[in-house]
């Protein structure tokens, strides 16, 4: 999968440039071309952002856009699997999303412990 990226916002150009740097290419020889806005372009588009019509929804980790990418990517050339098993991926996404669970939850009895300390 070759990709060339096209973003207006820096940070999101930056975030994935280092998410993606073994699969970036030039526009002229790249199959994909994220952006965070439509463009007119004679390449495929991909949409990263916030918005519902998004094809990739803002905030991501490393793994859950390569596997949206991947996805992506078989379903507009109908090619088979690039980046190994998507039952490991599927696994690996699982428990990011498990771990930034815990993290949240552990934040917030955080601060409701000293919040509360300080309130007596």
């Amino acid at each position: 999968m070759k990709i060339s990226i096209m973003c207006d916002s820096l940070l999101l150009q930056n975030s994935l440039e280092a998410f993606l740097r073994d699969y970036l290419s030039s526009y002229k020889h790249c199959e994909i071309v994220l952006s965070d806005r439509k463009r007119d372009i004679d390449k495929p588009l991909v949409i990263i952002s916030s918005s519902k019509d998004a094809d990739i929804k803002i905030p991501f980790s490393k793994s859950s856009l390569l596997v949206d990418l991947q996805n992506i990517y078989q379903k507009k050339f109908n090619k088979k699997n690039i980046q190994g098993d998507n039952y490991q991926k599927n696994n690996l996404w699982k428990l990011e999303r498990k771990i930034d669970k815990l993290t949240l939850d552990f934040r917030e009895n955080l601060i409701k412990t000293i919040r509360d300390f300080y309130e007596e």
